[in-house]
């Protein structure tokens, strides 16, 4: 069974493949599908205590760690550091507010049985779902995220909503993130243990 240390880190990691993905569709309008697809597996299954079971086995979340160890090491990114930030306090303002933690729940159970229904997950009516879920629910609350790229990339009707898609997926893995113990303190001042927490779990894959 993982550490609550793995668990934090894997967890983050998550965040930050979610959060790279919506970069990369508003930069350059392209995603990676399966590493969109786990993240959405990440935000529609259930955690149970691995959040590397939760995310589809050893190095899914690869990439998101790599980019953690990054961006912790040199951050290089000011858009990723507010999208993180943003994150992490609409994580902690949503677990707080009792009747809009039941509406998303709900809109959650909903994608699943969509996702089932047509045996894709990232198939169209999962993701607008989705997109509508975030605008009802969390695009309404502050801070608003206010995703930065090309307006060709932005305005796309799936593109759009697979950015709010992911952003929910990433607030997903901050309140697992949470769950294990993880905070802004521990960001700020345990940079260093997270990063060899990242790189020992990237050198055991």
């Amino acid at each position: 069974m993982a550490s609550p240390e793995q668990e934090r880190t894997e967890a983050l990691g998550a965040v930050f493949q979610a959060l790279g993905e919506v970069r990369s569709i508003a930069e350059r309008g392209q995603h990676d599908a399966t590493r969109t697809e786990t993240c959405l597996r990440g935000l529609l299954g259930d955690y149970s205590g691995s959040v590397e079971t939760l995310y589809g086995g050893p190095g899914a979340l690869d990439t998101g760690l790599r980019d953690l160890v990054n961006h912790l090491s040199k951050p290089e990114s000011m858009h990723l550091t507010r999208y993180m930030i943003g994150v992490l306090q609409l994580e902690r303002r949503i677990r707080r507010d009792r009747h809009r933690l039941p509406a998303i729940a709900g809109g959650l159970e909903r994608a699943r049985s969509q996702a089932d229904y047509f045996g894709r997950i990232d198939h169209d009516s999962v993701i607008h779902h989705l997109g509508d879920l975030y605008s009802e629910h969390i695009s309404p609350l502050r801070p608003r995220i206010l995703v930065q790229g090309h307006a060709t990339y932005l305005q796309g009707t799936r593109n759009a909503a697979l950015i709010r898609g992911l952003l929910l997926a990433a607030i997903r893995a901050a309140g697992i993130w949470q769950m294990n113990g993880g905070g802004r303190l521990r960001l700020v001042f345990g940079r260093r243990a997270i990063i060899e927490s990242a790189e020992a779990i990237l050198t055991a894959h």
